[in-house]
């Protein structure tokens, strides 16, 4: 049966927006709208304005892949959108976004789980007016140390974030972070190899593809456009023992799991070389640029970027995507219902679960 067959409509890959990270949407929407085209799907890709609604009714468009990054796309937004129009879409509801897009809040529900993670401290621009910067910077640097990461609590691809060794270059770091986000996170730093793993799931629940080592240009390592750049940023599989690997697998399975998310995630880690680990966060939306580590990992696993995108799509078609019910004296709700379907062949056998 050809894709057209198994489709009743088009996919709208939900892309661009309003946010800092409009660019880098915009190319990971245009690699997924190539991939799936590549694969017979009738794909087309909208951008995150007025018209998006009036459009996707237009179109009838039967799901929706959102591959909107930052602000309106991995808080909640789109994804509230989505819902109120009852139109099936991949990723994490909007209860699960809100939550994972806050740093500080996910990151204490992982570490109450068990899941290790990075000790930090939360800093508002309110708190850091007030207050002043000296008679924060000494308690901060004493209990986390010389070198620390700052980076905005809202935010992603590393915009506003910055390494810093020393007191002297805090106050900065922060007031760059404040540019993106009134609160700040001022973490630990932890030297290691910078690892991400993807989870997508299936009718067995969540699954690891396999995990990805993430190597910057020196002097790149907190750069927003070394992220995207070839020349700056280099993917390989970790060359960690098998052991290791498994534990990261399961540990990114696991804080999918606790923060709530659904279909797709990707966590990043900090792997000493002891094999030790801490989880620096988890993307609600992975980016799929062609330099993103989602496309590799794919590859990694013995599939396409499309084919995994594919694969999810039907999922969410066949598990009825999100149920509208419009009860008549109150507002439109939607609630995703489960219908089980069977495992892709790839990932079968190319992933781990947990």
């Amino acid at each position: 049966m050809s894709t057209h067959e198994e489709l009743s409509g088009p996919v709208a890959v939900i892309a661009g927006g309003l946010s800092h990270e409009r660019d880098v949407s915009l190319a990971s929407g245009r690699n997924l709208v190539r991939e799936l085209r590549q694969l017979g799907v009738e794909a087309e890709a909208y951008d995150f304005d007025r018209n998006l609604l009036t459009r996707l009714e237009q179109d009838k468009v039967v799901a929706a892949v959102p591959a909107l990054h930052g602000q309106f796309g991995e808080d909640g937004e789109i994804q509230t959108l989505l819902e109120l129009i009852g139109l099936p879409f991949v990723g994490s509801g909007s209860r699960a976004c809100r939550v994972a897009w806050d740093k500080a809040t996910a990151r204490e529900l992982l570490r109450r789980e068990g899941i290790p993670v990075p000790e930090s401290v939360g800093r508002t621009a309110q708190t850091f007016r007030d207050i002043g910067a000296n008679a924060l910077m000494e308690h901060v640097m004493h209990r986390l140390g010389e070198r620390v990461v700052v980076k905005p609590t809202r935010c992603g691809s590393a915009l506003g974030v910055t390494g810093v060794d020393g007191m002297g270059a805090l106050p900065s770091a922060l007031v760059r972070s404040y540019a993106y986000c009134e609160d700040a996170v001022i973490e630990r730093f932890h030297d290691g190899v910078d690892v991400s793993v993807v989870v997508v799931e299936d009718a067995d629940g969540p699954r690891a593809l396999t995990p990805v080592a993430v190597y910057y240009e020196k002097g790149h390592e907190f750069d927003f456009s070394a992220r995207y750049t070839a020349e700056f940023v280099s993917l390989e599989k970790p060359a960690f023992p098998d052991e290791v690997l498994e534990e990261l697998s399961r540990t990114a399975c696991e804080a999918h799991r606790v923060l709530g998310l659904s279909d797709v995630s990707r966590c990043d880690f900090i792997v000493s070389p002891d094999g030790s680990f801490v989880v620096l966060e988890t993307a609600i939306t992975p980016g799929t640029t062609e330099t993103s580590v989602m496309p590799f990992a794919c590859t990694l696993s013995g599939a396409s970027l499309g084919e995994v995108t594919l694969d999810l799509v039907r999922r969410v078609l066949a598990w009825g995507g999100w149920e509208v019910h419009r009860p008549a004296d109150e507002p439109c709700r939607a609630q995703r219902s489960p219908v089980g379907r069977s495992s892709a062949s790839w990932m079968s056998s190319s992933t781990s679960s947990v």
